[in-house]
């Protein structure tokens, strides 16, 4: 039999074709060649791995250093599963003789002392464990049937008694009586302070504006019939036309609650600046000129200019005073913030021309080159139109200087920049080469008629 061993190193499978034998080298991986017996393709098996080196080799336990564990035997190899199958299966218990076939057959409780009690001999009571007989199984339908009983039920109860309540409410319960009082006045004048004087303000400015001739103004005006003369005078005696300013586009302009209490409260209309679409055709400039390379002469300067076709803004105040007879319009500052005539008077200067404005005023610093010894810089400014501004040297030493040192904050140590409304009177003064705007009066802080009281008229000494 020395022929057929197989040499170290190689080793041997069979064509599947012709079952000739061939030897290859034992790390030979699966190669497909031609049989060198028939010449038919085959491949070579897979490379033999050895069975060692599959095994999992477990480290040793760590020694313990008081108790030394019993090294265990190795846990018995099962037997084949068919001779497990080959096991007879254990008998059911027989079923006792008294027990009648009709009943159910009870599941034998889980610790039972004695599995096979004598039923014949009676139970001593001396005996520590008793068995009871089982009893039979309820039916679980009937408890679901029983339990939707009793909520129907309880249902059917709760019913009842709601509906009786309800009836015995409705008809024995008699409705709460309503009395009606006067109102606290308190109440009812801290109510009208709060929102109750929108109302009536919001209706007498309606009637002012659809009003067209003086006539039909002053009534709604406070201290319409002293004014009329002056309304005559500012309208011409012309249709007036205020459609422009309609009271649906006035809003509340909130005053403080003293000023509210002492019963004046405000208005305001706000238009921002737009443009005219129908006046809107100006020429178009070239691209150098929207670039920058070149300039724009004077003509398409002029009639480029985008702010030569839009809208000024509009804001008018509209202040209420509560009379006697009900809220009146402060027809000055009306007037004053929609014509804007504090601007008017202020840029077009006239020597000798003089007018009364209510204003903000504020200390502030001279403009470049006009400062003048023993004066104090004040800028005054419309209420309602903020770019409307004048700058104005009053001597310190004059009643004009001292009424207004109230608000002098320059100089002043731990003094702040104080902002306060004013009434006063302007006048121009000079040589119409070098006018000069003055304040001629200081008439009272506050606005004149709503807040404020003109005091006796003293003559400046500016």
């Amino acid at each position: 039999m020395a022929e057929f061993e197989i040499p170290s190193g190689q080793r041997e499978f069979r064509c599947s074709y012709c079952d000739g034998k061939i030897l290859i080298p034992k790390e030979l991986p699966p190669t497909t060649g031609p049989c060198p017996h028939c010449t038919a393709t085959i491949t070579s098996p897979p490379l033999e791995v050895p069975v060692a080196e599959f095994k999992i080799t477990l480290p040793p336990p760590a020694p313990r250093a008081a108790v030394e564990s019993p090294i265990l035997p190795p846990p018995p190899i099962p037997e084949p599963p068919a001779v497990v199958a080959a096991i007879p299966a254990p008998a059911p218990p027989a079923i006792p003789e008294k027990t009648p076939i009709s009943e159910p057959i009870p599941e034998p409780p889980v610790a039972v002392v004695n599995p096979k009690p004598d039923l014949d001999k009676p139970l001593k009571s001396s005996k520590p464990e008793k068995i009871k007989p089982p009893k039979p199984a309820k039916s679980h339908s009937s408890g679901i049937i029983s339990t939707m009983l009793i909520i129907l039920a309880l249902g059917v109860a709760g019913g009842g008694i709601v509906y009786y309540a309800s009836q015995e409410m409705g008809n024995n319960v008699p409705p709460p009586e309503v009395k009606v009082t006067a109102g606290d006045p308190a109440i009812a004048e801290a109510n009208y302070i709060r929102i109750g004087w929108q109302k009536d303000a919001y209706q007498l400015l309606k009637d002012y504006l659809a009003a067209t001739t003086v006539a039909g103004k002053v009534p709604f005006i406070l201290n319409g019939e002293q004014l009329a003369p002056r309304l005559e005078t500012f309208f011409g005696g012309g249709v007036i036309n205020d459609t422009d300013t309609p009271v649906e586009d006035f809003s509340i302009y909130e005053l403080s609650e003293d000023d509210r209490k002492r019963g004046l409260f405000g208005m305001n209309y706000d238009l921002p600046p737009q443009f005219e679409m129908k006046e809107f055709f100006r020429p178009l400039a070239t691209l150098e000129v929207q670039h920058g390379i070149d300039e724009a002469d004077l003509l398409l300067g002029t009639i480029a200019r985008a702010s030569n076709f839009d809208m000024e803004p509009l804001r008018v105040l509209a202040f209420f005073k509560r009379t006697s007879a009900g809220l009146k319009l402060d027809w000055e500052l009306f007037a004053q913030t929609k014509y804007r005539t504090f601007q008017n008077f202020v840029e077009i200067p006239e020597i000798g021309q003089t007018g009364v404005f209510r204003v903000l005023i504020v200390e502030d610093v001279p403009e470049k080159g006009r400062a003048v010894t023993g004066t104090r810089t004040y800028l005054l400014g419309d209420p309602a139109n903020d770019t409307d501004t004048a700058r104005i040297n009053v001597k310190i030493d004059s009643e004009t200087g001292r009424a207004l040192s109230l608000i002098n904050w320059r100089g002043i140590k731990e003094s702040r920049r104080t902002t306060k409304t004013a009434t006063v009177e302007l006048k121009w003064i000079g040589e119409p080469d070098s006018p000069e705007l003055t304040i001629d009066k200081f008439i009272c802080w506050e606005f004149l008629g709503l807040g404020g009281q003109e005091t006796p008229a003293t003559a400046s000494t500016q």
